[in-house]
C-alpha cells in the first residue's frame, strides 16, 4: 500500500545578525562634482561610522555604484530634457545582534551632514542549521500522519521512498526594520539612542517547509 502524505515543519527563530542596508545618493549639475560628492560622503561614513564602531573598510560589501545622467519630464515641450546627474551606491553591513552598537551607529548616522538612508533589518546567521531543523519536523509530521493511516488500514508503516519538496520561499529575515529617517527625528529630539536600547526589540523570524512523502505499509 502506498501512502502520501503532506508533512509541514514550521520553527521560530530569534535575529541573531543586524543587516545594515545602506543606500548613499547625491545629485549635481556637473557630473564631476557629482562623483567628487558621493565618493566623499561614502568616505565619510567609512571614518565616522564603520572604522568609529569598530568595523574594517571591508565590513561594508559594495551592491551596486552608478553615476547617470538624469532627465524629466517638460509638460510644455512633452519632451524629457536634462536634469542633473546622481550618484547611487548601495551597501550592505552585516554584523552580530547588539542593541547598544545599533544604537551608537544610529546616533553617529545622525550627526552626518550628508548621511545616506539607511534601513536596519534582522536575519539568522546559520541558516543551514535552520533549514535542516525545519526539514526535519516536516518529515516527523509526515511520518506521523503516515502512521495514523497506515493503522486506519489495518497496515503497518514500512518505508519511506520518496520525498519531494520546493526549496525555502520565506526569507531568513524578521519584518522588524528601522528606518534610518525615523531614527533621525527620534534622535532630534530625544538626543540620544536610549529609545533602541530600553524598547526595541526585533520581531521572531517565522520560517517554514513542507515536505511531499511517499510512505510503504504492509
Amino acid at each position: 500500500m502506498e501512502i502520501i502524505v503532506q508533512g509541514k515543519g514550521i520553527e521560530y527563530f530569534t535575529p541573531d545578525e543586524v543587516i545594515l542596508n545602506i543606500n548613499f545618493y547625491t545629485k549635481g549639475q556637473n557630473y564631476k562634482e557629482v562623483l567628487n560628492e558621493g565618493v566623499k560622503n561614502v568616505e565619510v561614513f567609512i571614518n565616522e561610522i564603520l572604522l568609529k564602531n569598530e568595523f574594517n573598510k571591508d565590513d561594508m560589501k559594495t551592491r551596486s555604484f552608478i553615476v547617470r545622467e538624469e532627465t524629466k519630464y517638460d509638460e510644455i515641450t512633452r519632451n524629457y530634457i536634462f536634469d542633473g546627474y546622481s550618484f547611487n551606491q548601495s551597501a550592505k553591513l552585516k554584523f552580530d545582534y547588539d542593541k547598544e552598537r545599533i544604537a551608537r551607529i544610529m546616533e553617529d548616522l545622525s550627526k552626518l551632514e550628508n548621511s545616506p538612508n539607511c534601513q536596519i533589518n534582522f536575519g539568522i546567521k546559520d541558516e543551514k542549521e535552520c533549514k535542516n531543523r525545519i526539514l526535519e519536523e516536516a518529515y516527523n509530521d509526515a511520518e506521523e500522519q503516515a502512521k495514523i493511516i497506515a493503522k486506519a488500514s489495518g497496515k503497518t508503516l514500512k518505508q519511506c521512498v520518496k520525498v519531494d519538496y520546493k526549496p525555502f520561499t520565506t526569507e531568513y529575515a524578521s519584518k522588524s526594520t528601522f528606518n534610518s529617517d525615523i531614527m533621525y527625528d527620534r534622535m532630534s529630539s530625544a538626543g540620544t539612542a536610549d529609545t533602541i536600547i530600553n524598547t526595541f526589540t526585533p520581531e521572531d523570524i517565522e520560517l517554514s517547509e513542507t515536505l511531499y512523502c511517499l510512505w510503504i505499509a504492509e
